[in-house]
This record gives C-alpha cells, sequence and structure tokens, in this order.
C-alpha cells in the first residue's frame, strides 16, 4: 500500500497532464496504463510473500513461473485493449505509453527504497 499509492499519484499526474492535451482518450490511456501496471506489479508481493514463508525451497521456480505467465497475461491483455472492440478508438495509446513507463518507473524506485530501509538481514553470522 504504501509504494500503490505514490504510483497511483504518478499515473493522475499523467492523466492530469494527457486530460488537458487529449482530452477523455488521453484521461483513460493514462489510467489504464497506472492500472495495468499497478495490478500487473502488485500481485507479485500479494502472491509470493505467503509461498515464500511457507517454503523457500520452492520460492524461485514458483517465482519464475508467475513472472513467465504475467508476462503472457500483459500480451493478452494489451492485444485484446488494442485490437479487440475497436478499443483503441477510445484510449490515446501515447498516454498509455507513457502512463505505464512512469508508472513502472516509480514503483521499481518505491521498492528499491522499500528494501534497502527493512534492513533484511540476508546471512546469519552465528
Amino acid at each position: 500500500m504504501r509504494i500503490a499509492l505514490p504510483v497511483l499519484g504518478v499515473t493522475a499526474l499523467v492523466a492530469v497532464v494527457f486530460g488537458v492535451t487529449d482530452g477523455l482518450e488521453g484521461v483513460l490511456g493514462a489510467a489504464l496504463g497506472g492500472a495495468v501496471v499497478i495490478v500487473f506489479l502488485g500481485s507479485t508481493p500479494v502472491v509470493l510473500t505467503p509461498l515464500v514463508r511457507a517454503s523457500a525451497a520452492l520460492s524461485l521456480p514458483v517465482a519464475l513461473t508467475f513472472l513467465a505467465t504475467k508476462s503472457v497475461a500483459v500480451l493478452v491483455v494489451l492485444v485484446l485493449l488494442f485490437d479487440v472492440g475497436g478499443a483503441a478508438r477510445h484510449v490515446d495509446s501515447t498516454a498509455f505509453g507513457i502512463a505505464a513507463i512512469a508508472a513502472s518507473l516509480a514503483w521499481t524506485l518505491l521498492q528499491v527504497v522499500a528494501y534497502r530501509n527493512d534492513r533484511i538481514p540476508t546471512y546469519d553470522l552465528t
């Protein structure tokens, strides 16, 4: 939650900028771009945190499988969003892309800062 809210703010800022320049299509594109990033990047800790606590040995194979699944899901979402049913007429693809990039960069930066500040020991000296 401490990462999702600032990313929502970044998405809102991009949506306002594109709303002024491109109207409702820009707002819709930016909102969808930010939402896709938040859903797909936010699902990782939700799925993997309980798994790592349950079994450290299975965490890497499941994480790689989950990454592959999310990659295919993003591809499917993009194909459905921009090729099926004429949704591309109502969504500004430039706003979608810029919002997705901005939200991804903000998410990554905030994750790095959060992990650095958590100070979780990575080895045991005893």
